[in-house]
């Protein structure tokens, strides 16, 4: 995965974006096929989840050590957290103070430090975190396991230690 997530906005509603992505995640749910993540580097939004996500249950969920996952960059959720009140103070001809700037500051931070892939291993959402001279060796395991295998889900899966970070 390397996805931002689906365009929002007027344009993107008349352009038939909604139509569009309810096709793509009803196709990914009824998939038959083996589910397998690695996000190389951003994934968030409604476009991780439609990229075969947690809420879908995939057999296997890996992150290059560079990878980032969660529901929205810090910037993106310091707006939509105080994006109202910035715009409201810019009519007023004001600044934000002090406090709403270290306030913003702190949402930033935390988003950005729960998007890691550590961060993300450290709770159980991702199974390895893999770097890349072990890809290969990992991708050829899962496959090799998900073609073996003919259980709707594989189950509990422990990789080989010498391939994961």
């Amino acid at each position: 995965q390397d996805v931002s997530g689906f365009m929002v906005g007027a344009e993107a509603e008349h352009s038939g974006i909604i139509r569009a992505g309810a096709m793509f995640v009803e196709a990914m749910a009824t998939a038959t096929v083996p589910k397998l993540v690695l996000t190389i580097n951003h994934a968030s939004g409604a476009g991780y989840y439609a990229m075969a996500g947690q809420g879908f249950d995939p057999d296997f969920i890996f992150s290059l050590p560079t990878g980032r996952m969660g529901v929205m960059e810090g910037d993106s959720a310091a707006q939509a957290i105080f994006g109202t009140q910035i715009e409201k103070l810019k009519k007023e001809g004001k600044e934000p103070d002090g406090q709403t700037k270290a306030e913003m500051e702190k949402v930033r931070e935390t988003y950005d430090r729960e998007l890691d892939a550590k961060h993300a291993a450290a709770r159980g959402l991702l199974d390895a975190i893999i770097t890349p001279e072990n890809l290969r060796d990992a991708l050829i395991l899962v496959l090799q396991t998900s073609l073996n295998t003919n259980k709707p889900h594989i189950g509990a899966f422990v990789l080989p230690s010498n391939l994961e970070n």
